[in-house]
Parts: structure tokens; sequence; C-alpha cells
């Protein structure tokens, strides 16, 4: 995200004061899963909302001792369609944040090498995943709070990972974000209380960053830490095993569709990919 882009949403996300009116309250039909395979389960979700258009919240569960993940990083950017050709990456989906000249604008580490600022003050928590050798008694994957006095020394523990913000909802159950008006498509990782790893895109741009965290806690899925990622077109995610095939680029035939729209797929700098483990 560019550094404009960037300042906007911290404004928006932080410092944004118009009145708002209470917390949204939307529902949703249960949930339709899909076994895509072992650890893989995938589901589309209609989301209802008395004061806003129908939303679609798409979902992806990974039991991350039978899948394994993967942070890529080129100042080159791409698609998410091109990122996923390029990896082979069953699953794939947006990362963090970025400045203008495709830098990260929170720490990356891609394969064990720490790229990006060592610290921003702006980023709050952080996905970290596959353990370092010597370090294999600890969970495959783990979404921390960067406040937490433990957090710097797991960070140097594990060989992927990606910072940034905000945290929508702590290991508390408390939504950490404030209310605003900004509206955008979302993307998001969680984690649930047996450690399902959960990947998180809504497919429209009718959800605040307040409303998104409180409608996550609601689900019957027990989530207990959920991290945004960047949003608006940048929300990306590509899913493909076998003959089953999802892709959504950020881009959706209305107008209207995000504050922060633009005609063509974004390239991103950033991406998560997720494979079978022993095919990664």
């Amino acid at each position: 995200m560019k550094p404009n882009f960037l300042f906007l949403l911290v404004a928006c996300l932080i410092f944004f004061t118009s009145p708002v009116k209470g917390e949204e309250k939307f529902s949703s039909n249960s949930l339709p899963w899909q076994t895509l395979s072992s650890g893989l389960q995938f589901c589309r979700l209609e989301v209802l909302s008395p004061n806003n258009p129908q939303n679609i919240l798409t979902i992806l569960r990974l039991e991350m001792n039978l899948w394994s993940a993967r942070v890529f990083f080129d100042r080159e950017p791409r698609t998410i369609k091109e990122w996923q050709q390029k990896t082979g990456a069953s699953v794939i989906c947006n990362g963090g944040f970025y400045r203008e000249d495709y830098e990260p604008a929170g720490r990356i580490i891609s394969n064990g090498l720490f790229l990006g600022p060592a610290k921003n003050r702006h980023m709050k928590g952080m996905f970290l995943s596959e353990p370092k050798r010597g370090f294999e008694n600890l969970p495959k994957t783990v979404l921390i709070d960067l406040k937490d006095d433990q957090s710097a020394e797991l960070i140097t523990a594990y060989e992927q990972g990606i910072q940034s913000f905000p945290i929508l909802l702590d290991s508390k159950g408390q939504v950490r974000v404030n209310p605003s008006s900004f509206q955008a498509n979302r993307t998001a990782l969680a984690q649930d209380e047996k450690g399902y790893l959960y990947i998180l895109v809504t497919e429209k741009p009718y959800f605040t960053l307040y409303d998104f965290g409180h409608y996550l806690k609601s689900l019957p899925l027990g989530l207990r830490f959920v991290l945004n990622l960047d949003g608006g077109s940048r929300t990306q995610l590509a899913v493909q095993f076998k003959a089953f095939r999802y892709l959504f680029s950020g881009l959706e035939s209305k107008s209207d569709t995000t504050r922060l729209f633009f005609p063509q797929p974004q390239k991103l700098p950033s991406v998560i990919g997720f494979f079978p483990r022993g095919n990664s």
C-alpha cells in the first residue's frame, strides 16, 4: 500500500472521529463447509444486515500440522493469480501493508530472512509459521500480540512471518479496534481454540473493521485471535486444489465496491502461500 493510502488507513482506522451509530447487527446462515483435502475446508457464507447490502464472507480453515505456510516478498509486485502461478501454492492470500516503493511497512520473515523495519508502532500483531530447528516444540503456526512479553523471542524462532494491524479480536475475546464509518473489503487471519488457522476474505466492501471484529466473534467458530491484513483492492485470495478453483482479485462489478477502488487487480509485493506438507 502506498504511503498516502497507508496514512489514510491509519487515520481512518485509529483517529476517525465522525459520529458512528451503534454496533451493526449481522446474521448468517449455517456454515456450509466443503472439504477440499485433509486439513483444508472451504465455505462462502452469506452475511445479512438490515442496514447494508448483502455481503459474502469466504473462509478457509487449515489444520497446520498438515499444511505448511510460506511468506513471499518481491519488489516487483504481482497479482494474486500471478503469485500462485509462480509459487505453486494451493492457497495464497494477500499479505500486510507496504509503502510506495513496495517495501514492507512492518516486519516480514521469508524463509528465515528478516525484511522491513524491525519496529513500526502501527503494527499490532504477527502471523508466525514454521518453527526453526531446535524449536520443534512450538506450534506450527501462531498469531501473536506484539505487546506480549514473549513476542520478540517468538519472532526469532520461526522461519516465516508477517506483521500487520489492527488486532480485531484478542485472546481475551475483546474487539481491539475503535468504531468508524470506513468500509472496505477485508482480509484477516484467525485461530480458534483448537489451533486451526482461518483465512477470512469479504467479497464486498460493507464491513467496518469494528463491525467485522464483532461479526467474527459471533460466528460459531470459537475464534480466539483475529489479525487484520491489508484490505480494499488488496484483498485477494486464490485457491487451486485438484479440480477446485476459487479466485477473488479484489474487484467487483459495481463501481462503488470500495473507496479505494481500482479498475484492475492490484499487484502485491507480499503474499502468504499454503502447501500440503511434504510438497512445500
